[in-house]
């Protein structure tokens, strides 16, 4: 018995239409979000880029800050300075000299240390002078 055509199952059913739509659907978004990350990782590129450029520059400039510093720092360029600004200043003589010692005034002379050794001077009361 020949059966009926309206009661034959189409080759493409809903279900198999959805099935396809959720696949091609999911194929996309994984495409958009390979494009997005590619994107994002060129743009973090470029800013590590730049930054390095921008590193490289401050690292210049700061060689020719300390080498300015040092230049003001040396005592030719200080004596030049003082000569140049007629402040009148001399070199101090030595009674003129005061030098300080943070050790008490009992203490006896202390041996140098060895390395890693810490030593400290045991402060004993101070005697009354007469």
């Amino acid at each position: 018995m020949p059966r009926n055509r309206k009661k034959q199952d189409s080759p493409l059913s809903v279900g198999s239409w959805i099935r396809a739509a959720l696949l091609c659907l999911l194929l996309g978004v994984t495409a958009m979000g390979y494009v997005w990350q590619k994107s994002q990782i060129h743009q973090l590129g470029t800013e590590v880029r730049k930054k390095e450029v921008r590193l490289e520059l401050i690292k210049g400039d700061n060689d020719r800050w300390q080498q300015l510093r040092a230049e003001m720092r040396s005592t030719q360029k200080l004596y030049d300075r003082v000569r140049k600004l007629g402040l009148g200043l001399t070199m101090p003589q030595p009674e003129q000299v005061l030098r300080l010692s943070d050790l008490p005034l009992d203490a006896k002379e202390l041996k140098q240390s060895k390395p890693g050794e810490y030593r400290t001077v045991a402060n004993e009361p101070r005697r009354e002078r007469p």
